[in-house]
């Protein structure tokens, strides 16, 4: 009886061990490529308004991906030491999807009058 049990199990150890031979182990030597989301910034433009404590940001995201996106912006508002001292989100293209190769407006304002010594704006665009 034992050797009826013993005999399936080692043709089954075989298979296996054939069926990883031949095809490989699974493991893949080559070059492995990742895809993401890409996107470009143009067209941005930090505008002080005439009272001195407001500035106007605009901008445009372009979809460098290849399927239709739809995020926000956090616009960062840096000191001369590189250190962010103020941010403020806002939507891009009206919380719409745009598609590959399409850019998707953006626009927010931010009161910067206490906010002494802004050097620098930095945008992050994150999809939702």
């Amino acid at each position: 009886m034992r050797i009826k049990h013993v005999f399936p199990i080692i043709i089954m150890s075989i298979l296996i061990f054939v069926g990883n031979a031949i095809g490989g182990s699974g493991v893949r030597t080559g070059t492995l490529t990742f895809s993401a989301p890409v996107y470009e910034i143009e067209d941005l433009v930090a505008d002080m308004q005439g009272d001195g404590n407001n500035v106007l940001v605009t901008g445009k995201i372009r979809n460098l991906s290849h399927y239709p996106v739809k995020g926000y912006v956090i616009v960062y508002f840096k000191n001369e030491k590189d250190k962010v001292v103020h941010s403020v989100e806002t939507d891009v293209n009206d919380k719409r999807p745009f598609a590959h190769g399409k850019t998707g407006a953006f626009e927010t304002s931010a009161n910067i009058g206490n906010i002494p010594d802004i050097q620098n704006v930095i945008i992050e665009f994150v999809n939702r």
